[in-house]
């Protein structure tokens, strides 16, 4: 097998290169991480636009279909990017989550007007996604979830917590699994909804660890 670029590999490569060596600083040589150097508030600022930059230079969603917002490319592409921006202190952690799951799961089965709405403004870095899954009493058993969703009227009232949600204190919307149905065996009766981290009756309460 040949591991070498194919020349459209080998020309993508050095664009990414060119690229990231615009806007992020190579990680040789770094005593502390962006993150550290930063506050909060700052390395938010910083990756959003990051992201941005890296929409408008055909760098997000790379294996993303173009209808999409995507550039359709073949998986290679994304292995190639994600290669050399790992030799950059990039920060692209506030969207590993939302870009690598919440999105796509949004592509697949949200509604046109659905996409339309969240699609674009996620691959910009202008919203931020996460989700909750795990929850207090049953950790990563999604099948033992208590969370509940009620229906009322044309609504759903959602009840319950959620823990371990990497960026809920930073994110704008999250995907949900929640229990529709009592009645059923524990890994069925269960829904996913997607929600705005922002609505009335959100609580989020970021776990401090020892290390600070």
């Amino acid at each position: 097998m040949d591991f070498n670029d194919t020349p459209e590999e080998a020309a993508f490569r050095q664009r990414a290169q060119t690229f990231l060596a615009a806007h992020v600083q190579p990680r040789a040589g770094q005593t502390e991480s962006l993150q550290k150097r930063l506050s909060d508030k700052e390395y938010m600022l910083a990756a959003k636009a990051y992201q941005k930059a890296k929409a408008e230079n055909g760098f997000a969603g790379i294996t993303w279909p173009k209808e999409q917002g995507g550039q359709g490319l073949a998986p290679i592409f994304s292995v190639i990017f994600g290669q050399e921006e790992g030799k950059f202190d990039a920060p692209a952690g506030p969207f590993t989550i939302g870009l690598g799951m919440c999105v796509p799961t949004v592509i697949a089965f949200a509604t046109d007007a659905q996409k339309e709405r969240h699609v674009g403004p996620a691959l910009r870095g202008e919203e931020i996604w996460c989700q909750l899954f795990s929850e207090p009493s049953a950790g990563s058993d999604v099948a033992g979830l208590k969370t509940k969703a009620v229906r009322d009227g044309d609504d759903w009232v959602i009840n319950g917590r959620k823990v371990w949600t990497s960026g809920a204190h930073y994110s704008d919307w999250g995907i949900v699994l929640v229990r529709t149905n009592a009645d059923k065996a524990k890994h069925k009766g269960l829904s996913m909804f997607f929600i705005d981290m922002k609505s009335p009756g959100i609580e989020v309460r970021p776990i401090h660890q020892m290390s600070g």
